[in-house]
Parts: structure tokens; C-alpha cells; sequence
């Protein structure tokens, strides 16, 4: 796929080039005027999103400029998707083909309006857990995230209330146990995730589940085969690449597997040395425009060529 610069008049604030993050793989060799990646896959938290939870014009401008060549865009994000539309206008969003959600346990459009993917954690499975770990941490709230709906258990609900917890203070469903399928089980012991929390659920359920912590002061547990390199290669596949043809970009550990498997994984500069260790290049931090840097240099555009501006619709 040939990318040739935009004819936009909008001139852009100076990038350097990608630095190296680690020794790259063989055939991950950037090449600016050509590169073979026509699939994007983006995290959001500390990657798309800056730390005030905003996506910057320059990175907007620069994600139109990919789409403007050909290429497909997808954010990758641990957040459920009514959470991701809390932070991205509608605009913005639109710029992307695909959200995978959950970390991976979902795919929605855009607009929300269509699920292209979902491997969902079923009622009774989720009672199962729930009973279980209610029974070994009895002070701990429990909730479901579904995507587009969020239901909780009462404990749950005060610890959001009293500000312990980052979420819903108003759940869609107020119940015991759920009733209905979803992405992901919540557990929220009401002091913050204590670091030897994870390890011990993790030894109580087994390797079936993946078990992480969360902004927000939860724990969130979903099938162990919902990674979102699996998700990217799923929506991959329904456009006729494959991972291999997915640039990707990530800062946290449940980027690591899209890092590595991905044709060419971008860490950001805020990355751990263990993301940045696994990736094939780092770019600059969220907050300096990583993302953008990057795909400007992968797109073959130097320091003076203008790039798009992107205009909202009033």
C-alpha cells in the first residue's frame, strides 16, 4: 500500500523519530515511505488518552492522516465501552473501525450500535465465582460489566458511594448475582487492591480466569483465552490481514501480548522497561504526543509537511 502526504495546509509541531525500545524482530524494520501496516490497534489509558483524559489534536490529526491513506483503526482498551464513550466524543470515536473492550472480551463499532465479537463470562458462571469469593472476602463489593450496562451487588454500591471505588454510583441492575451474561466480574475489596490481592484470587480460581487490578480500586476477572491480542486478530481476520499487518501501540502489562504478537509493537514512552522491553520500538509519552509521533514517522512525513485538521461537527 502506497501512503502519499496530505495535501492539508495545517502545519504540525516538530517529531523526532521513533527510538529503538529493543532489538527488533526480524521484518519489523520501520520503512516511513511504505510501511506494510494497513491495521492500527491502540490502547487508551496512558497511550491514546492524555493524563487528563483527553485525546490531543495532534494525536486526532494524526490518527485522520492514517485514515486519510487507507489504513483501519482500532482502539484496545481495558475499559468497558460505556467508558471508553465517556472520555472520547462521538467525533473522535468515529475515527476508529472497531473498539475492542474489556480487554479483549468484546468488539463493538463505533457507535456502540453493533457487537462484531463477544466471549462473555455465562450467569451461572459468574454465581459460581461470586459465591465463592464472597465467602473468602466478605467486606468485598461485586459487580458485572457488560459493556453497555453495569449491575452490582448492594456492597459494591456503598463503596462507590462512600469514594472508594471508581464506578457506577447508580448501576443499571442492583442485585445479589447476575442474571445475564457478561464481560467481566468486578471484586472490590474497599480499601484499594493490597498488591498480594491479585495473587491470592489468582490461586483461588485458577488459570481458567485472568485476574488484574484496575484504575479505580478493583479487581476485574474475565475468561483467561480474552486477551486483546486475541480480539485484534479476530477483527484482523474479518478485514483479510492478519496480526502480523497490525501496528500497535500500548504502555501497561495487558499490552503485552498485542505487543509482542503484533507486526510491529509501539511501547510508549511511559511504559515499564518490561513493555518497553518486549516492544519492537517506544515512542514518546502519552502526554508528548506518542502515538502521533509515531505514525507520522511510520507514514513517511518530516518536520514541515502539513498535516490534516480535524474539524468537529457543530
Amino acid at each position: 500500500m502506497r501512503l502519499c502526504p496530505s495535501t492539508s495546509t495545517r502545519r504540525w509541531w516538530p517529531a523526532p523519530p521513533i527510538s529503538t525500545g529493543s532489538t527488533p524482530r526480524a521484518g519489523c524494520a520501520v520503512q516511513p515511505s511504505n510501511p506494510p501496516f494497513p491495521l492500527l490497534v491502540s490502547d487508551l489509558d496512558g497511550t491514546l488518552l492524555t493524563n487528563q483524559k483527553t485525546v490531543s489534536p495532534e494525536t486526532i490529526a494524526a490518527l485522520v492522516l492514517a485514515r486519510e491513506h487507507g489504513m483501519s483503526l482500532a482502539i484496545a482498551s481495558a475499559r468497558p465501552f460505556r467508558m471508553i464513550q465517556a472520555v472520547i466524543d462521538p467525533e473522535a470515536l468515529a475515527l476508529f473501525d472497531a473498539v475492542i473492550v474489556s480487554n479483549g472480551a468484546a468488539i463493538f463499532s463505533s457507535d456502540g450500535t453493533h457487537v462484531l465479537h463477544e466471549d462473555a463470562l455465562a450467569p451461572e458462571e459468574l454465581a459460581v465465582l461470586i459465591t465463592h469469593l464472597r465467602a473468602l472476602y466478605p467486606d468485598a463489593g461485586f459487580g458485572w460489566e457488560s459493556g453497555t450496562a453495569f449491575g452490582s451487588d448492594r456492597r459494591l454500591l456503598d463503596l462507590t458511594a462512600r469514594g472508594g471505588v471508581l464506578r457506577d454510583p447508580h448501576p443499571d441492575r442492583l442485585s445479589d448475582l447476575p442474571t445475564t451474561s457478561a464481560h467481566q466480574l468486578v471484586l472490590a475489596p474497599g480499601e484499594g487492591v493490597p498488591r498480594d490481592l491479585i495473587a491470592a484470587i489468582r490461586r483461588e480460581i485458577g488459570d481458567t480466569y485472568a485476574v488484574t487490578d484496575s484504575l479505580g480500586g478493583v479487581v476485574e476477572i474475565s475468561p483467561a483465552r480474552v486477551t486483546k491480542a486475541d480480539a485484534a486478530t479476530v477483527w484482523a481476520e474479518s478485514l483479510g490481514h492478519s496480526l502480523a499487518q497490525v501496528v500497535a501501540f500500548g504502555d501497561e502489562h495487558n499490552d503485552l501480548p498485542l505487543l509482542r504478537a503484533a507486526g510491529l509493537g509501539i511501547a510508549m514512552g511511559n511504559a515499564s522497561d518490561e513493555v518497553r522491553q518486549a516492544a519492537d520500538r517506544a515512542t514518546a509519552t502519552n502526554t508528548d504526543h506518542g502515538v502521533a509521533r509515531a505514525l507520522r514517522t511510520l507514514l513517511g512525513f518530516d518536520e514541515a509537511t502539513p498535516l490534516p485538521r480535524f474539524e468537529k461537527n457543530s
